[in-house]
């Protein structure tokens, strides 16, 4: 059996979409499956034994996206799986270039959700299955493994996230000097500053959680330089008041790399971004901050996990609405006093 799971959207998107390939791994022991990303989404699936074959497309951020390029990797994307003569393709992005890419793979069967785009015209012809599944108000996981179970015609339920790490704990730990389970994981960033927290209140919390505790922390971030100055300004803070330095990452390790600092730590701290859904991966408790995003979709999946949610406009319209240069008054609703007794709850487990 050959299966191509094709998934065009960003870094966390990825990672959901791993239960369902595992799955699909334990039902099909012996099966070829392969899938197609965006460039720079295939960190957190390297190493992955259950995937046979890892394609790249263009990046998800269009800015970074040129056409001479995007046209090259299209071509060279087409070659590759239109000779694998796959059973099936599932387009689990709903996406007009996911849709052409499983046309061209020629699959016996090609299957897609139409539950929130309705396939019409010219586009049904490409599909030969389709899952009607409603996940509005379920887990994006669930999304992606309801597509692949309904057309297959097997019930069954999605296990864990899943992120190969392992073999990079010894070089992490040595590079960045950490204990196993003797730290603190923080990530207050995200690609979108709208769903962060102001770093004052994470070097609160921070302090309150140090006292009378002997751990370290470790705060990560992309390498992006605002997102860098976001975790420098927390570290200033934490020295001020009088406690050592945390450990920053500064954008510099792979997403393997920064799975296995977060896989070692004794809990994790953050926002919803992708490295709250690394944590869930690597099967560390988490607390997780939510404001404008839909908890019920992008909390942490089946991991022990804290939530703290604010109130939101953004919620109901399913849009932005706030002003984007402000925290959003979701954000600003959630305690320095909650956040502490959620992470203490974890840390006392």
């Amino acid at each position: 059996m050959k299966f191509l799971l094709v998934k065009l959207n960003h870094i966390g998107d990825t990672l959901l979409m791993t239960p369902t390939i595992r799955w699909l791994r334990d039902t099909y022991p012996d099966a070829q499956i392969d899938v197609v990303v965006r460039k720079g989404c295939e960190g957190v699936l390297e190493a992955n034994a259950d995937i046979s074959h890892i394609f790249t497309i263009a990046r998800p951020e269009r800015s970074k996206r040129k056409l001479l390029e995007q046209i090259k990797d299209f071509l060279h994307l087409s070659s590759g799986i239109g000779l694998r003569r796959y059973d099936y393709a599932f387009d689990l992005s709903n996406s007009d270039r996911a849709k052409l890419i499983l046309f061209l793979s020629a699959a016996k069967h090609r299957g897609i959700n139409r539950w929130h785009n309705p396939i019409t015209g010219w586009k049904a012809l490409l599909f030969t299955d389709f899952s009607d599944y409603a996940w509005g108000s379920d887990h994006q996981v669930l999304k992606d493994f309801r597509t692949v179970t309904d057309i297959l015609g097997l019930p069954a339920k999605p296990g864990p996230l899943h992120m190969e790490v392992r073999d990079l704990l010894p070089t992490v730990r040595k590079r960045f000097g950490t204990r196993p389970k003797a730290y603190l994981h923080l990530h207050p960033v995200s690609r979108w500053s709208f769903k962060e927290w102001p770093p004052e209140r994470w070097a609160e919390v921070l302090s309150s959680l140090l006292e009378n505790r002997s751990l370290q922390v470790v705060i990560s971030s992309g390498p992006d330089p605002r997102e860098i100055a976001v975790t420098e300004r927390i570290s200033t803070l934490l020295q001020r008041s009088g406690l050592s330095s945390p450990i920053l990452t500064r954008g510099k390790t792979t997403l393997r790399e920064l799975g296995a600092l977060i896989g070692d730590a004794r809990i994790f701290l953050g926002v919803d971004t992708v490295a709250m859904h690394i944590a869930a991966a690597v099967h560390t408790p988490t607390v997780a901050l939510f404001g404008p995003s839909d908890e019920w979709s992008w909390r942490p999946w089946q991991v022990p996990h804290k939530l703290l949610l604010g109130t939101c406009p953004c919620k109901q319209t399913r849009r932005f609405v706030c002003d984007r240069t402000l925290t959003p008054p979701c954000m600003e609703e959630i305690s320095v006093e909650n956040v502490v007794s959620a992470a203490r709850e974890l840390l006392d487990a």
